[in-house]
């Protein structure tokens, strides 16, 4: 069980994880030159992952929020770019507005204080599914969807899938209750795949992570 005494030491944690996570991605970049791409997918998944681990452990909705809604805030003053210089260009980027708002939106529409699978699983697509899509359409995409998928790939599609179908699958078996694992990680996969391949770019950081809460919640 949570204990909500460890609420304010979360959010504490979380904010000094995501400062050293900059700290580390501007040493990185003075040793080794970074593409913007790089860096945004090292912060992406660096505080996607962040995120999964301290959702599970608040208490209360109220003090999850703050550091999402924070974050919006460090996007709306441009401090992203100033962080991590490479990110300068990508700074009005949609994708670094729409993360944060697809936490707030996660735990404004499906925070449940003993049940969270919905809620884990639309984190992972957006932690750990988005991330793998890009990285793969990008080095190994040869099948670009015609007409729409907004350029996206058959092969990014394909690892979104895999890795929503593994992560929810792995929720339902972690979360009390007997869950249906194998239904909801093909149902959610697809879900997510389906919906992250016809968002325009950066949107779909809000929409496949929603839309694969929302099938966890109904197939559950």
């Amino acid at each position: 069980m949570v204990n909500a005494r460890l609420d304010p030491v979360l959010v504490a944690g979380t904010l000094l994880y995501i400062a050293l996570l900059f700290l580390v991605l501007r040493v990185l970049a003075r040793l080794r030159p970074l593409s913007a791409f790089a860096q945004r997918k090292l912060l992406h998944v660096g505080i996607g992952a962040g995120t999964v681990v301290v959702t599970a452990l608040f208490a209360h909705r109220g003090w999850a929020l703050v550091v999402p809604c924070l974050f919006v805030a460090f996007n709306a003053a441009g401090l992203p770019a100033r962080f991590a210089p490479g990110l300068a260009r990508e700074g009005r980027d949609p994708a670094l507005w729409m993360f944060p708002l697809c936490v707030v939106a996660l735990y404004l529409i499906f925070w449940d204080e003993l049940h969270r699978g919905p809620m884990l699983a639309g984190l992972c697509a957006l932690a750990l599914a988005d991330p793998a899509a890009a990285i793969v359409g990008r080095r190994f995409g040869e099948r670009r969807f015609a007409g729409w998928g907004h350029g996206r790939s058959l092969e990014g599609s394909v690892a979104f899938l895999l890795v929503t179908a593994v992560a929810s699958g792995s929720i339902a078996l972690a979360v009390p209750g007997g869950l249906p694992a194998l239904r909801l990680a093909v149902g959610c996969g697809a879900v997510g795949a389906l919906v992250e391949a016809i968002s325009p770019t950066g949107v779909d950081n809000l929409t496949a992570p929603v839309a694969v809460a929302a099938a966890f919640r109904a197939l559950a």
